[in-house]
């Protein structure tokens, strides 16, 4: 399940638009019938109140979700979304298990604690249970937040600091009336809400309650306990009421005004008690009670709007004893979480686990089998036996310390994917894994129509989760593109499958490859030198396993591979690095002191020279793990490539876009790398695969954008000449203006030495070739003589820095590579 929250509350928009989105019970049904209708949702809950909507859904898909949920809303009411959607918020994957586990306690209520919130997130529960419109995993996180709000006001002292809207309301109407022991008060309605209200008024010691209702046997019922009074609810009947009262309350379930103005002429013409004040409390929403009420002397009305009001000004939200009793509901919510977040861990590796069982109980059944034929009639059955308890005894002990070991470790904080290690340490086919799981459903999208997906930075390029994308019209082909197993590596890398299938009508199949890269969570410095994100992905190339493969091209080493070939390099997404800091914090404005994550040498350098006065920190994971450690407080800020920010659709949260003056981008950042298996592939031993890979060239080629392809030349042509690989700490910038190419480029040794220089030439002049669209020859020569320029200007400005800085790669090969290892984000 992927739990998904779109909601709108008091805390995010005023009464009058809540009161516009206030859903009848047969409203709320049909609303989540249009939302269940959609692809992407599987199961909702909705919860409606007088002060709050949530819509809450087990997605398959974010994006998809977001839009089913959306469209339903938009159908249900008479508003277009684009009036609306800055009041509404949306909470994805764990933050809405957060959020639900906080509306569930009252957190996020008017009344900070109010129980009433409880009560109707279980109706919601309940009534969509009813319409089985809730899946079972659904249905758990439901119950889940109902448990935990059940024990947060059981174990805490939520329930003597809780100030619910009714207990604000009377407050204020007390200073209105007077005490309350010697009132008469009126509630019209006998829905769940006039319960609440009949009980509070009946704890106050209220003098007299009368509750008027159209159906007389339910206002009976609700009085029976507390003595009091029910009518009928007519015109007459309410003048009369009305006219005795000194409290009239309205919480009905009615989309129009209940208590008229008429109404209330009515009951004040015949006042008995002459000029005696009046409050009239109205808990409806939309409101129940005619606000012209406010006219009339002597007379108050406590609408959401006043009562909201009086809660924000309560000095009890002050209290010390209301911030630790809230500090200790939030207590709970964390370890409710944390436990969360130790299941889905613990599941995550039991597949392996019990693959791991498995093939141990299958070598051993291969070896005892062995054995038994070897030996034959030498050993009797009764010794035989004892040896295969034996062996079993020894397998047993040999995998027990791993299975309970990769268990203990899936839990810890660490981003290291254990089932993929334990997968590599006992070599376990991925057969009996994948046997071992639950497979997933397949998800397939239609390609889109479009040949280049902007990377806006609003909304991811691609959705990450897909694995198969369909062209609209097939033409009959499958191809297989290999990437890595992240979100961002998957996001650009299907969206370069839309594209891949809108030109060509091909179906492209998504195959994930896990890398040492994200499987060892050690610092980059210590293990694996240049290519540990980009090894096993060209290695499944060269196997057959897929037949094309999409990298970041910054994470490529710069020695070509035999059997390997760039087929293609799409335009270029901002090349910039940015930063994402708390507070809103920009880079020149962290204070001294501060602590900035990276996991660049290249970063770290440049922001050391930059802030001398800040703490550069390493740090591991992908883009969501990062600025997590910036939201909780563990790091001041973080620094991320603008391109894979963008790509997933993050970039709203950087803080700071680093100018190029302060760093330079690592060579290639911002660029992908399309391969394919070459010619000279072992793999391409036959006429069929050969042909079809020239084929997968091709169709590339309307993909490649020459100009990016010119920069990341001359940028990597830098890394080349100083022989440092793709992580050393360098930076580069290459860019054409006019006929002018010009590349800056930045160098530091290993005592945090910078030099920095800025070369340029002229391009030569070339035919003009239709880089999507020229023969082989035409592009051929072309392409060769622009990169044979790009490769000198690059060359040239290695040269410059190595000279500023005193370097010969060649007499000391590890001069320059005090960390080699690639950058990452």
């Amino acid at each position: 399940m992927t739990l998904l929250v779109l909601g709108i509350s008091h805390q995010s928009a005023p009464i009058d638009m809540l009161d516009k989105l206030a859903f009848s019970a047969g409203e709320v049904g049909a609303l989540r019938t249009d939302a269940l209708a959609g692809d992407n949702v599987d199961g909702l809950a909705v919860l409606s109140t007088c002060n709050r909507l949530e819509l809450i859904a087990d997605v398959s898909a974010f994006h998809g979700g977001l839009a089913d949920l959306g469209n339903a809303l938009v159908s249900s009411i008479d508003k277009e979304w684009s009036d609306i959607a800055g009041h509404f918020y949306a909470h994805y994957d764990n933050q809405a298990m957060e959020h639900l586990l906080k509306v569930a306690c009252g957190l996020d209520s008017m009344a900070i604690g109010e129980a009433q919130i409880l009560g109707q997130l279980r109706s919601a529960f309940t009534d969509s249970q009813t319409d089985k419109a809730l899946t079972s995993e659904l249905s758990q996180a439901l119950q889940r937040a109902l448990r935990v709000g059940k024990r947060a006001h059981s174990e805490t002292d939520l329930g003597e600091v809780a100030r619910s809207l009714f207990g604000a309301a009377l407050e204020a109407s007390a200073g209105h009336i007077g005490s309350l022991r010697a009132a008469n008060a009126l509630v019209i309605g006998a829905g769940a809400m006039s319960g609440l209200v009949v009980s509070g008024l009946h704890r106050e010691g209220v003098g007299r309650i009368t509750v008027l209702n159209r159906t007389l046997e339910k206002a009976e019922r609700l009085v029976a306990e507390v003595g009091g009074r029910a009518r009928e609810l007519t015109p007459r009947v309410m003048a009369e009421e009305i006219a005795d009262a000194d409290l009239i309350v309205s919480c009905t379930g009615a989309r129009g005004v209940v208590v008229s103005r008429d109404d209330i002429v009515a009951g004040l013409s015949q006042n008995p008690k002459g000029a005696a004040n009046k409050a009239f409390v109205d808990l409806a929403l939309p409101h129940d009670i005619d606000p012209s009420v406010r006219e009339f002397e002597h007379v108050a009305l406590f609408g959401l709007g006043e009562i909201r009001e009086l809660l924000k000004n309560s000095d009890k939200e002050r209290d010390a004893k209301v911030a630790g009793t809230v500090d200790a509901v939030r207590t709970i919510i964390a370890a409710e979480i944390e436990n969360i977040a130790t299941g889905n861990k613990e599941r995550s590796v039991a597949p392996t686990v019990t693959a791991l069982r498995t093939h141990a109980k299958d070598v051993l059944a291969a070896e005892t089998q062995r054995l038994e034929k070897k030996l034959g009639a030498a050993v009797d059955e009764k010794s035989f036996a004892e040896i295969r308890k034996s062996l079993h005894r020894v397998a047993e002990k040999l995998i027990h310390t791993p299975t309970v070991k990769v268990k203990e470790l899936a839990v810890t904080e660490s981003e290291v994917d254990y089932a993929q290690a334990l997968m590599q340490l006992f070599d376990l086919p991925v057969n009996k894994v994948a046997h071992a799981m639950t497979p997933p459903e397949t998800k397939v999208a239609k390609a889109a129509s479009v040949h280049h997906v902007e990377a806006d930075g609003i909304r991811p390029v691609a959705d990450h989760t897909l694995d198969i994308v369909e062209p609209e019209h097939f033409s009959g082909r499958t191809v297989r593109l290999g990437t890595r197993r992240s979100q961002l590596a998957r996001s650009q890398s299907t969206a370069i499958a839309h594209q891949i299938a809108a030109l060509t009508g091909w179906r492209v199949e998504i195959v994930e490859v896990v890398t040492e890269g994200d499987v060892n969570m050690s610092p980059l410095a210590g293990f694996g030198g240049t290519g540990v994100f980009v090894s096993a992905v060209r290695q499944a190339l060269h196997q057959g396993k897929i037949d094309l493969a999409v990298h970041s091209l910054k994470d490529l080493p710069t020695t070509p591979e035999a059997g390997i070939q760039m087929a293609a390099i799409p335009p270029r997404v901002d090349p910039a690095d940015v930063l994402i800091g708390r507070d809103g914090l920009s880079l020149a404005q962290l204070p001294a002191g501060s602590v900035i994550g990276t996991g660049s040498p290249r970063r770290a350098v440049q922001l050391r020279a930059a802030r001398p006065d800040i703490e550069v920190r390493g740090v591991r994971g992908n883009v969501d793990t990062r600025i997590a450690h910036v939201r909780d407080g563990r790091l001041d800020a973080v620094v991320l490539a603008a391109a894979g920010v963008r790509r997933i659709g993050r970039l709203a949260e950087a803080t700071d876009s680093i100018d190029f003056d302060v760093m330079l981008p690592a060579p290639g950042q911002g660029a992908l790398a399309v391969e394919t298996r070459s010619a000279d592939s072992n793999f391409a031993n036959t006429e069929g695969i050969l042909n079809a890979d020239a084929e997968v060239r091709a169709a590339l080629r309307r993909i490649h954008d020459q100009t990016t392809d010119l920069s990341v030349t001359c940028e990597r042509a830098i890394l080349s000449r100083a022989e440092a690989g793709c992580s050393a700490p360098i930076g580069a910038l290459a860019k054409i203006e006019g006929t002018t190419f010009i590349v800056d480029a930045v160098m530091a040794d290993d005592d945090g030495k910078l030099a920095r220089t800025r070369q340029s030439t002229e391009l030569p002049a070339v035919p003009d070739v239709d880089w999507s669209a020229g023969t082989q020859q035409q592009l051929t020569v072309a392409a060769k003589e622009l990169a044979r320029v790009a490769d000198e200007l690059g060359t040239a400005a290695a040269e410059d820095l190595l000279d500023r800085l005193g370097i010969d790669p060649a007499a000391s090969a590890d001069h320059l590579t005090p960390v080699k290892a690639q950058e990452q984000g």
